[in-house]
């Protein structure tokens, strides 16, 4: 049987590489720097971490960069507001960079402290609902999870969406079609007229797959290259026929006459040179009714990938100004990372939800759906409501960004 059909990876996060070797295995510093792994982010971890850092700076008070991991650990697990105004007190005249950043972050929280959090509805989700992927992509900031719910647990969740008022689901992962149940969740949250998007790499798509799938209102797949050393700057993937493979789901959705494709471009520095090929080739697919370019997001990259990879927000600006005037009918939207601060509300395969900033490792635990209400993790302080409402809908051709 095909490569294709097999390759299933639970991607490390955040990529080894990028971790200080030096420090002792163990230590605060260390235990730090793995909190995003997949068994490390939740509750318990962070709790316990945070307990660490609050006894040693009983020893050093005026420890900065104690006072930072401790800031970051308040904010990232379940903070409230008093959580919050404590980051703020940690934070206050930091000299460190990275302690000046997550203060901006706070203020920010802070400023939207009075905004109402009850009665609010979310209608737009992503939900990374598989833990699996057929590739790791440079500085990966999918929110992986060790945790992997079932069909059941998936439905349940489904549940409280529908009765809740969301209208959008964006089912990512990981790569979802690698997660046999997926099927029966997209029918299940589309007949409790739910809008349904499906994230895949389409590495695993087939014909009998894609006639599953004729009900969702789009499908989203990457294209970051249109030749083969250039993809694998980015999607990195024991197939040396990467390229080919993600062309021929393109190819394949023309052939069936799937018309509701929405194709993924992430610009860096290594295929900006690249866009307007690109654009030539996602643009001739009779599929593809939306072309959305995201400027590289180094979120959980290591400081090495965020050299090689990080590309100017204005040079990506100037190539799609380029490439516009020559598809003028055409839905191009384009991305940058500014743009996408707070943006998502995102359930994790384990079915913890978190949303992101903007910056290094910004990724915030608001709650999980297994045990929590939607109305009760909304109130969390650090959502930004308005932020979310910029969200692309899952329908193509309705209004966005």
């Amino acid at each position: 049987m095909s490569i294709r059909q097999h390759v299933e990876i639970l991607p490390p996060h955040p990529l080894r590489a990028g971790y200080d070797r030096s420090l002792v295995h163990g230590s605060i510093a260390d235990q730090f720097q793995r909190r995003l792994e997949p068994a490390n982010f939740n509750p318990m971890y962070l709790a316990a971490l945070a307990e660490r850092v609050e006894q040693a700076l009983r020893h050093d008070s005026e420890d900065e960069a104690m006072r930072w991991r401790l800031a970051f650990l308040l904010l990232q697990n379940n903070a409230t507001v008093a959580a919050v105004e404590r980051a703020e007190q940690l934070l206050a005249d930091t000299n460190l960079p990275q302690g000046r950043r997550l203060a901006q972050l706070v203020a920010g929280i802070l400023d939207r402290a009075d905004q109402p959090r009850t009665g609010r509805r979310i209608t737009r989700v992503n939900w990374s609902i598989n833990n699996r992927c057929p590739m790791s992509c440079q500085g990966c900031y999918n929110p992986f999870a060790s945790e992997q719910i079932d069909l059941q647990q998936a439905e349940r969740i489904i549940g409280k969406l529908a009765v809740h008022g969301t209208t959008d689901l964006i089912l990512a992962g990981g790569d979802p079609l690698l997660w046999p149940p997926i099927f029966d969740v997209v029918d299940h949250a589309i007949a409790n007229g739910i809008n349904v998007a499906l994230d895949t790499t389409g590495y695993a798509l087939t014909a009998d797959k894609l006639a599953r799938l004729r009900s969702l209102s789009s499908l989203r797949l990457p294209l970051d290259a249109v030749t083969a050393d250039v993809e694998r700057a980015f999607r990195r993937s024991p197939d040396g026929n990467l390229l080919q493979a993600l062309l021929g789901s393109l190819a394949l959705c023309d052939r069936e006459g799937f018309n509701r494709v929405r194709v993924h471009t992430v610009a860096s520095a290594k295929n900006l040179h690249q866009l307007p090929d690109i654009a030539d080739e996602v643009l001739s697919h009779s599929s593809v009714a939306q072309w959305v370019i995201f400027q590289w997001w180094g979120r959980r990259a290591s400081p090495a990938t965020t050299r090689a990879l990080s590309v100017d927000a204005e040079a990506v600006h100037a190539a799609v100004r380029e490439i516009r005037p020559r598809y003028p009918d055409r839905e191009i939207i384009l991305a940058e990372t500014a743009d996408r601060e707070l943006l998502n509300w995102m359930i994790q395969s384990s079915g913890q939800v978190v949303t992101f900033g903007s910056g290094p490792e910004e990724e915030f635990i608001l709650g999980n759906l297994l045990i929590d209400q939607i109305e009760d993790v909304l109130t969390h302080p650090i959502l930004d409501f308005d932020a979310m409402a910029r969200g692309v809908p899952v329908t193509l051709g309705a209004e966005s960004w």
